[in-house]
């Protein structure tokens, strides 16, 4: 009897000092696989327990499911919201701009991405700071048929109409893609601009990475006879790739005759660095371009 207790003894104190895996009589030891799983899973910090009513007959989240969660103070789909309503951690939802016009929210203020392993990106449009331009939370969430997770929150400006969204990943973190559409707004041969921005969800925020151009046109004057010149810029979705993500740009010059007098394509490339920003390792194609002074 006493052998056997002095073995329990010896045990207990291998196991506390090396963690080995021969059983005492407890309980098995956690692997570290499953450690890991724990931490990769990510933290909720704002949660809305969805009742028979916030879901369809499929079972999905309705509308105001969304706004209810990020928006406590959401009165319901044909209201306003107020510049002095709080998000969800808190925050003004207007920071950063003016709420311009508050006008009724709608079904289709709510803007989700593809999911993305359960993951979406939710942009809610609650303000309108000028026309075609819609400003509001922007958050990376999972709906569940019992609740609606909140992992990060920020804010988004962009186009009402055009606006859309997708996820990547850069190792560990999960990064927004965000395409602002603005150009799309615009009509044709009207000189626009589209922004492309990146976005760090990390600790529980949303925060600004990057933005380089996704799109642009621009019209300027030639040399005295020759007329006006036609620049557009255009880009291919971004690639993930490893700790960077890169964006292909194309340059297209041409002159009032619609001839091609330039064309120029590379790729931009952006790493993530400690401060959670992208840095590009190349200027936009577009810096290589004259001054507009002149249309």
């Amino acid at each position: 009897m006493r052998r056997l207790l002095g073995f329990g003894v010896l045990c207990g104190l291998v196991w506390l000092t090396v963690a080995s895996s021969v059983s005492c009589g407890g309980a098995p030891p956690v692997s570290r696989i499953e450690d890991k799983a724990r931490l990769d899973v990510p933290i909720s910090i704002c949660r809305k327990a969805l009742a028979p009513g916030d879901t369809n007959d499929a079972g999905v989240a309705r509308t105001d499911a969304y706004w209810s969660v990020l928006l406590p103070g959401f009165r319901g789909i044909g209201f306003p919201i107020r510049p002095s309503d709080l998000d969800c951690v808190g925050e003004r939802p207007d920071r950063g701009v003016s709420s311009g016009v508050v006008s009724p929210i709608g079904e289709d203020d709510l803007v989700l991405s593809a999911p993305d392993d359960g993951v979406q990106v939710a942009w809610l449009r609650a303000f309108r700071p000028s026309d075609g331009v819609g400003y509001g939370p922007l958050a990376l969430v999972r709906s569940r048929p019992s609740e609606i997770d909140v992992y990060s929150i920020g804010r988004f400006s962009g186009s009402v109409h055009h606006a859309r969204f997708e996820l990547g990943q850069l190792g560990t973190s999960r990064i927004i893609v965000a395409h602002d559409g603005r150009c799309a707004d615009a009509k044709v041969d009207t000189e626009c601009e589209s922004i492309l921005s990146f976005f760090v969800a990390s600790g529980g925020k949303v925060v600004a990475a990057a933005t380089t151009p996704e799109q642009r046109l621009r019209y300027a004057s030639g040399v005295k006879g020759v007329g006006r010149f036609q620049y557009r810029l255009t880009t291919d979705p971004p690639v993930f790739d490893g700790p960077t993500v890169r964006v292909h740009e194309k340059l297209l010059v041409r002159d009032a005759n619609q001839e091609d007098v330039r064309k120029a394509e590379g790729d931009r490339v952006f790493t993530l660095v400690a401060d959670g920003k992208l840095a590009p390792q190349q200027d936009s194609l577009w810096s290589q371009l004259p001054t507009f002074t002149d249309k």
